[in-house]
């Protein structure tokens, strides 16, 4: 395969496959690495110890994804891959859904299980970690592009999903307004706030998230343009005066980010798909 280099960011090679058009981190961290990143220690998630902004912020996330969710399933069994410590899980649980959780990391589900009371497994999800057709609704919530295999996990999603069920999957979108027009700056800049590994090894678009859905022999039923918050991509806005080459950057781009859902090109996508009966 051939590969395209569109940056180099913290010391990782953010490339393009030519062929699918799959944008990848080309030079990704190792197992160790990885497990070291999702970790307090490493300060990932820990704000979500406690109450808190931080806190505050997922649990906001989590209400909307649940309404979106809402729109497309009906309450049955639920696996939230991903589930950090279990803001989406304790929101579905309160309005009747059964769910289960699966968490990378060992601090975050030992907070969903302790704190929260949440059924939440650590680890990842391989072959036999969940019996077939076992699921109504799996959801991954900007999980996979943190994935090391994600065609993988989507072949594994499709076993475990019962027929008929529904997969919910978020994700940045790399090929929404706001990434597309500041890639193109980027390397003058020396920066490109869409791309962040090593925590996002993919960086998806509808074209790449589909093929990789359908790979799985799951059916798209529809896609979702949303933006990422304002304040995540770019800070509150008292921070895009911090200086003048920033607040020139928000300028041009906070309208982009604002507009692309509006234009069917939202910074943020997400896919609904259905398992065949």
């Amino acid at each position: 395969m051939e590969f395209k280099a569109l940056i180099r960011k913290d010391g990782y090679d953010v490339v393009r496959c030519m062929s699918c058009e799959l944008v990848l981190v080309g030079n990704p961290p190792g197992d160790e690495q990885l497990a070291r990143l999702y970790s307090f220690e490493s300060g990932y998630h820990r704000g979500l110890e406690v109450d808190g902004v931080a806190t505050a912020f997922h649990e906001r996330e989590a209400a909307k994804n649940l309404q979106l969710l809402q729109r497309h399933a009906r309450k049955g069994r639920l696996l939230d891959i991903g589930c950090s410590t279990g803001q989406f899980l304790s929101a579905a649980r309160q309005i009747g859904w059964v769910g289960q959780g699966l968490e990378y990391s060992p601090d975050s589900s030992r907070v969903a299980r302790e704190l929260r009371g949440l059924d939440v497994k650590t680890g990842v999800l391989s072959a036999d970690t969940y019996p077939p057709d076992n699921f109504d609704v799996i959801t991954l919530w900007d999980v996979i592009e943190h994935l090391p295999d994600p065609c993988g996990t989507m072949r594994h999603i499709a076993r475990i999903l019962a027929p008929g069920g529904l997969l919910v999957l978020k994700t940045p979108n790399v090929d929404g307004m706001y990434p597309r027009a500041s890639l193109r700056i980027a390397k003058v800049l020396g920066f490109w706030g869409h791309a962040e590994p090593p925590g996002h090894l993919f960086q998806f678009s509808a074209k790449t998230l589909t093929l990789a859905v359908q790979q799985a022999e799951l059916e798209v039923v529809s896609v979702h343009q949303q933006r990422i918050p304002i304040s995540y991509s770019f800070g509150a806005p008292k921070q895009w005066f911090r200086s003048a080459k920033w607040a020139a950057y928000c300028a041009l781009f906070v309208p982009m980010a604002i507009l692309g859902p509006v234009l069917a090109s939202g910074d943020d996508i997400t896919l609904v798909c259905r398992k065949p009966a």
